[in-house]
């Protein structure tokens, strides 16, 4: 009992109890692709969420030990500890491999330890190696059983295995496919891919008993782009996002940050948030 309600206290602190929404953030890229543009000034980054009301963040162990007081000085946003790191999103660089390999680097022990609302992991599926899948399904069984029994909120991010089986890791099919059974590994918050329509979302939110929050993927496009595809996730029920890139290299992040608060939880159009949040929605910088 004192597990499902610690687990439900922390989920309120993601997924506010008011609106039913989340607006989150994943700033956990540095883990998994090294330098990255927009992550120069994590400090900036993190007081901007803050003053945004940027609900919770990503961050891997080494950003929560290093900024994690920052987040308790500036009352938020409530932290979700990144478990894993993969090299997944290599593909098509010099230090892409065959297949992508993931390995937990984290521990539920120590999002208990450093306050976390809850702890994230990748569940990639479709890989060339049926070995690699096979681990990646152990290691969020893993997860899960210490989450239950610690009262940690467990998000597991659902995608395909970028390189590998999947044609095309958009088609709603798909993400239909693995957002699925990720309910079944026993996630309390889905965090999945884009899967091309509105529709094609609403027909997967509408069979998934907990809360599916969408990722952002890079940033291709424009400001008010952003701001357009946060309006339409939520018409397709989804509780929310967990975006970065298309947030943090934003040209004015900031704005852009407000103006998805505004669309999540305030319900507004897209004109609406712009015109409040104050931003051009002109091109990102490059």
């Amino acid at each position: 009992m004192q597990q499902v309600l610690g687990k439900q206290v922390r989920l309120s602190r993601i997924v506010d109890r008011r609106t039913h929404r989340g607006f989150c953030i994943a700033f956990d890229h540095a883990l998994q692709l090294g330098a990255c543009a927009g992550m120069e000034r994590p400090e900036e980054t993190l007081d901007q969420m803050a003053e945004a009301g940027v609900d919770a963040v990503i961050l891997p162990l080494g950003s929560a030990l290093q900024y994690g007081p920052r987040l308790v000085a500036n009352g938020g946003p409530a932290l979700v500890l990144r478990l894993d790191q993969t090299t997944m999103w290599r593909e098509g660089t010099p230090l892409a491999y065959a297949d992508g390999f993931t390995r937990l680097v984290a521990s539920v022990e120590d999002a208990v330890a450093l306050g976390a609302e809850g702890v994230i992991t990748y569940l990639f599926v479709g890989h060339n190696d049926p070995a690699e899948e096979t681990r990646a399904f152990q290691q969020n069984s893993e997860v899960n059983a210490f989450a239950r029994k610690a009262g940690m909120v467990h998000v597991i991010e659902t995608m395909g295995a970028r390189g590998a089986l999947p044609k095309e890791i958009h088609d709603g099919e798909f993400v239909r496919f693995h957002s699925r059974i990720g309910v079944e590994m026993g996630a309390d918050v889905i965090k999945t891919d884009w899967p091309g329509s509105v529709a094609a979302l609403k027909r997967i939110t509408a069979a998934l008993p907990v809360p599916v929050m969408l990722a952002g993927g890079p940033h291709n496009g424009t400001d008010r782009g952003t701001v357009e595809l946060v309006s339409q996730i939520m018409d397709g029920g989804a509780a929310g996002i967990f975006f970065g890139r298309t947030i943090f290299q934003a040209k004015d992040p900031l704005a852009v940050m407000k103006a998805c608060r505004a669309v999540i939880h305030d319900r507004v159009s897209v004109d609406e948030a712009i015109a409040c949040a104050g931003f051009s929605a002109s091109p990102a910088a490059a």
